[in-house]
């Protein structure tokens, strides 16, 4: 694209801050009222706002000041041409009051535009001549107005010229030039001063000449003049957006899609801002402008209060693009009056206020996040923080929270799939029955784990998944919530409807459990027994041995008979334990109980011989003397010291016997 000449863009900057400042000048009330509207884009509010404030004006300084902001709105952002000119005339009405001769010139010039926008270049001319003869020959106003003057008269005969040669070339590429160079004609404000007209000739360029090489910047032209000339945001908006699709490989293209993007972010649209200066970036990594690019994607993302991708964007503006950054381009971040030092130390200290503010502000985006059941976001927040601000506060309450964050945005995705038509009726009975165990083994939430598995039960009853879901709810009845009762009901209803599972095994042996633990023993032994008598099914564990509910179960006999003093059936039970089950994890357990029966029975070398191979087994022996902590606490064992120490103490004592 033709870079902007950046005099030029001074200028226009100057100038519109010259037109803000007096717009916006005024501290009272009710022209604070007017500002308000003007940003909310209702001009014709706000012209009828000015249009009462006149009639109260203290004196002729303020009404001429009002009645020039009146007249801006007409001529600028509604076209009135008309009203804008009654503006204009009624400050000059007051020369004769004594209004500032600057004043009544600065109407004469505006006078003059209003005249050209309405195609009347001859009052225009007539009314800078009037200027020029009003004012001394030695003000800058006199030689303005000469050529002003000649600009208009020559871009007239100019214009004749261009027409001539669109009657001789029609259908021509010199029919393209020249209507470009009429729309050009129109569109200059030192010269015929007619956007729309301009607007107008730049369309039927198109319509003829769709495909010359002029079209684009004719497109172009279109989307810049209702940007700011006619200030008809919407359509320039669609006018760029055109540039951007009909046009995509020209050099206008990534300018009018920055265009579109300070648009939106000049009316606080900041999410749209922010998709087009990514657009940006992904399409048109060498365009020009980039250092603004990501200067105002860090305003946005400011805005917005997503202060990591802000710190992030502006990162970039300040280490890549503003090292080697020429002084003239600062305008394009409204920075003109600004040195690059300068420009460096405002974004440095607004990075440090950024990275103060982040951990807080996730923080409370995550509690947010937690707060609308939004957990896969929250987990995302979560690691982020804690990733980027390790040290803080903020991150330690992030990483205590993150284990639930995780398991809650698991279950929503299982909840999805489990509403999601496409998925088989099996996979959804699995993510219900996968909902339950997380609520029952990494949330601890047994009220929801409960509720979940009994979902799984009403609604798929004959299924597999509702023997295990059954199980699982017996298992929170016996061993968390301590309810046998519920729990021994549950599991019977296992056993009766789902018999050939492994859940039926399991609950069998479950059932015997809790009847060993209320010291009914009769009955725990019927269901150890019930429990060997299904297929057995094997665990391998480390060191080759082997484990299983049959193993547990035989296991569990010898210690009920213990538990309940029946000591010979116990011994017999733990002999025929090492006889058969030489791989068992309980192999060591079996011989100390065996070692204790004798030595209570005064069987002082068959007790010391259960001791010492007790002891052998043990050592060095992890999944032994895991076991036999698990399966003989009620002999006092916390630990492998104990263990070990209960060992050599009873050979000692047997020694001293």
């Amino acid at each position: 694209m033709e870079k902007l000449k950046f005099t030029s863009i001074i200028q226009r900057v100057m100038l519109c801050m010259l037109l803000i400042s007096l717009v916006l000048s005024t501290a009272h009330a009710q022209h604070d009222e007017v500002n308000s509207l003007l940003k909310e884009l209702r001009y014709a509010e706000a012209a009828a706002k000015l249009e009462k404030l006149t009639k109260s004006a203290k004196n002729i300084e303020a009404q001429s000041q009002l009645y020039y902001q009146l007249g801006e709105i007409y001529y600028n952002y509604t076209q009135q041409y008309p009203e804008a000119l009654k503006a204009y005339e009624k400050i000059l009405a007051m020369k004769s009051a004594g209004l500032p001769m600057a004043e009544i010139f600065l109407a004469y010039i505006k006078i003059s535009d209003v005249y050209c926008r309405m195609g009347e270049h001859g009052k225009a001319i007539q009314n800078l001549h009037t200027l020029v003869d009003m004012a001394p020959q030695t003000h800058f106003v006199h030689k303005m107005g000469l050529q002003k003057i000649r600009d208009i008269q020559t871009a007239l005969k100019d214009l004749m010229m261009q027409r001539e040669i669109i009657r001789s070339y029609k259908g021509t590429p010199l029919e393209a030039v020249a209507l470009s160079q009429i729309a050009e004609l129109y569109r200059m404000h030192s010269q015929l001063n007619q956007p729309q007209r301009a607007i107008e000739t730049y369309q039927e360029l198109l319509k003829k000449h769709p495909t010359d090489k002029l079209a684009a910047a004719a497109q172009w032209r279109i989307a810049h003049l209702r940007h700011t000339a006619l200030h008809q945001l919407p359509l320039a908006i669609d006018a760029y957006q055109k540039v951007a699709d009909n046009f995509p490989t020209s050099s206008f293209a990534a300018e009018a899609l920055f265009h579109i993007a300070n648009l939106h972010r000049e009316t606080e649209k900041y999410q749209q801002a922010l998709t087009v200066y990514d657009n940006i970036v992904e399409k048109y990594p060498n365009f020009w402008n980039m250092h603004a690019v990501f200067y105002w994607t860090g305003i946005c993302h400011e805005n917005i209060q997503h202060y990591a991708k802000a710190r992030k964007a502006f990162k970039i503006f300040l280490n890549v693009y503003l090292p080697t950054l020429d002084p003239v381009y600062l305008g394009q971040i409204a920075m003109y009056d600004k040195s690059v030092a300068e420009v460096n130390e405002l974004v440095q200290r607004k990075i440090g206020t950024l990275t103060q503010l982040i951990p807080k502000h996730e923080f409370v985006k995550l509690e947010k996040a937690v707060e609308n059941s939004n957990y896969n976001e929250a987990s995302k927040i979560a690691r982020n923080l804690i990733s980027n601000a390790p040290n803080t506060q903020f991150a330690k309450q992030a990483a205590a929270q993150l284990s639930s964050i995780k398991h809650r945005a698991a279950i929503q995705n299982l909840l999805a799939q489990v509403k999601n038509e496409k998925v088989s009726a099996a996979e959804k009975i699995r993510a219900q029955l996968q909902i339950a165990t997380i609520y029952e083994r990494e949330l601890l939430d047994y009220s929801k784990a409960v509720q979940a598995y009994n979902k799984v039960v009403r609604e798929h009853s004959k299924s597999p998944y509702a023997a295990e879901a059954r199980y699982r709810m017996g298992i929170i009845y016996a061993d968390i919530l301590e309810k046998p009762n519920s729990a021994l009901k549950t599991f019977n209803v296992v056993v009766k409807q789902h018999p050939n599972t492994l859940q039926a095994m399991m609950a069998t042996f479950q059932v015997g459990e809790i009847y060993r633990k209320l010291q009914r023993f009769d009955e725990a032994l019927q269901a150890y027994q019930t429990t060997i008598s299904y297929p057995e099914r094997e665990l391998y564990l480390s060191d080759g041995y082997k484990d299983s509910y049959a193993d547990r179960a035989l296991f569990r006999i010898g210690r009920v008979h213990y538990e309940d003093q029946r000591y010979t059936e116990a011994r017999f039970a733990f002999e025929e334990f090492i006889k058969n089950r030489t791989e068992s994890p309980r192999f060591a357990a079996a011989h100390i109980y065996l070692a204790v029966i004798h030595h209570e029975n005064g069987e002082k070398d068959a007790a010391a011989g259960y001791y010492q191979k007790s002891e052998r087994m043990l050592t060095n022996n992890l999944v032994q003397m895991q076991m036999l902590i698990d399966e003989a606490g009620t002999l006092g064992f916390q630990s492998p010291d104990t263990v070990i120490k209960f060992l050599q103490d009873r050979q000692k004592r047997l020694k001293s016997e």
